[in-house]
């Protein structure tokens, strides 16, 4: 069974509300037992609506899907999560452009647009640097695309963009393809994620194109939620001010294992690949290969890769393991950091055939002991500030194959030339003098510190920088 919107009702003049005409459209086509919902071009102000049982939803090129900017507009559901932090996360009476709960046999295609009408749900900063602070959830769009217990999920062709909170969050669903899809948010928009992925299971994503202000594609775990199986993420494009390929950090109380990133490219981010286990999971069994990056971005203390665990607050060790990066390349001003906090454990890492490139070198010794985040190594404070490419500390296992540096050499690029910075998760901003130092400095290629079982091999063209070591084992404090 196909039905038109148009059928039902709907006007595609960016001005009309068409949430009951949408809605009765999908509800026809879900009480027939399946089919497809077609949007037609023109741009159609809709307030939430939920897609049905095996329901596929079709843009045509040149159908937009906007936001009605109006809360008053939108049906409220509660969240069948909960996690207080720094908004967006209250409970009851939120609300998206469009939900799928429980679904099953689902899908989202086409070449049209979903557009979250994104600043409607923030406000205007005074830099252009800096993120705006949201509005309180009560006025505030959750993900705008929310997939919640779902199976048999298909998101293919669509774009995504304007959104005022995350982007596409695929929660506690099976079987879940993501292909084609592209994302464009504004570069300051607030905790505007790509695409989320908390407690999924079997999950494929290719073939994107994602530009934010946030982090990218990130997997994550809820409080009471599932652990986070089965993720394999190839073929993307990505941009972002934040963490290209990112697993868990705020969201990461339970485990998180099997997961591939490959043939990816992220430009811009302050960091390509993080994992950030910090509430008592295990991240485990995660393979990286052939990333092309670069970290020419606005923002403190840039890491490549960064690795960090922490305890929980009960006391539970937080654990990385089993991490085989191979075929990464950078170009960056910032260092590899892989960090555990005392009692959490980082085990058998593996960086293989990894090339840093430096333009510029910014000093983390200047700010970093006082500034940089809550994702900046915080119980780390020897790392934070170590001059080294790439810095260790409390890992076991540690496998390097292939390390290659290529220091700074003349004058920095315009492009890498910033004149001011801010720092991830601030509304702080810095000069220049407090990352480039007035004279070279010496950066060693390589510092570790309670490291145990390293093997180092193909270092033979390392050197250090402005006459540093190539290699510099730090005493145990």
């Amino acid at each position: 069974m196909q039905i038109n919107i148009l059928q039902q009702g709907a006007v595609g003049d960016g001005t009309t509300l068409n949430t009951a005409a949408i809605q009765s459209a999908i509800d026809a086509v879900a009480q027939a037992g399946g089919g497809q919902v077609l949007v037609p071009p023109g741009v159609f102000l809709t307030g939430m609506i939920a897609l049905k049982d095996r329901v596929r939803l079709h843009l045509d090129a040149g159908a937009v899907l906007k936001a009605s900017p109006r809360v008053e507009d939108h049906p409220k559901r509660e969240l069948k999560h909960g996690m207080d932090w720094n908004g967006g996360w209250a409970r009851a009476n939120r609300f998206h452009l469009l939900v799928a709960d429980g679904c099953r046999e689902i899908a989202i295609t086409g070449q049209g647009t979903l557009d979250g009408n994104g600043t409607a749900w923030y406000p205007a900063t005074t830099d252009p640097l800096t993120w705006p602070l949201a509005y309180e959830d009560a006025r505030r769009m959750a993900p705008m695309v929310e997939i919640f217990d779902c199976r048999d999920v298909r998101i293919e062709g669509v774009t995504l963009t304007n959104v005022g909170f995350w982007t596409l969050h695929l929660h506690e669903s099976d079987r879940v393809w993501v292909r084609g899809v592209r994302i464009v948010n504004p570069a300051n928009a607030p905790n505007a994620d790509g695409i989320d992925i908390t407690g999924c299971r079997d999950v494929l994503i290719s073939d994107c194109h994602i530009d934010t202000c946030d982090d990218a594609i990130c997997l994550k775990t809820f409080p009471a939620g599932r652990s986070c199986e089965n993720v394999a993420v190839t073929n993307c494009v990505l941009r972002t001010h934040c963490v290209g390929l990112k697993l868990g950090c705020v969201e990461s109380f339970q485990d998180i294992r099997h997961v591939t990133f490959s043939n990816c490219i992220v430009r811009g981010s302050s960091r390509a690949l993080g994992l950030y286990s910090r509430h008592g999971a295990t991240f485990e069994n995660i393979v990286v290969s052939n990333i092309v990056s670069d970290t020419c971005v606005p923002l403190m203390f840039t890491r490549p890769i960064h690795l960090d665990v922490n305890n929980a607050a009960d006391g539970r060790p937080s654990v990385i393991r089993n991490l085989h990066v191979s075929g990464f390349q950078a170009v960056t001003n910032g260092r590899i950091l892989l960090t555990a906090a005392a009692g959490s454990r980082i085990e058998n890492v593996t960086l293989r055939d990894v090339t840093l490139t430096y333009p510029t070198l910014d000093d983390p010794a200047i700010r970093g002991a006082t500034v940089g985040g809550s994702q900046f190594s915080t119980p780390c404070p020897w790392a934070r500030i170590e001059r080294a490419a790439l810095v260790v500390e409390n890992v076991r296992g540690l496998r390097v194959d292939g390390f290659r540096v290529c220091w700074p050499a003349g004058e920095c690029p315009p492009a890498w030339r910033f004149e001011k910075k801010m720092a991830n998760g601030t509304q702080q901003l810095f000069t220049r003098q407090d990352f480039v130092p007035a004279t070279p400095v010496p950066f060693a290629a390589i510092a570790l510190r309670h490291v145990a079982g390293e093997v180092l091999t193909g270092l033979e063209s390392l050197t250090g920088h402005a006459g540093a070591p190539v290699i510099v084992r730090a005493p145990d404090a």
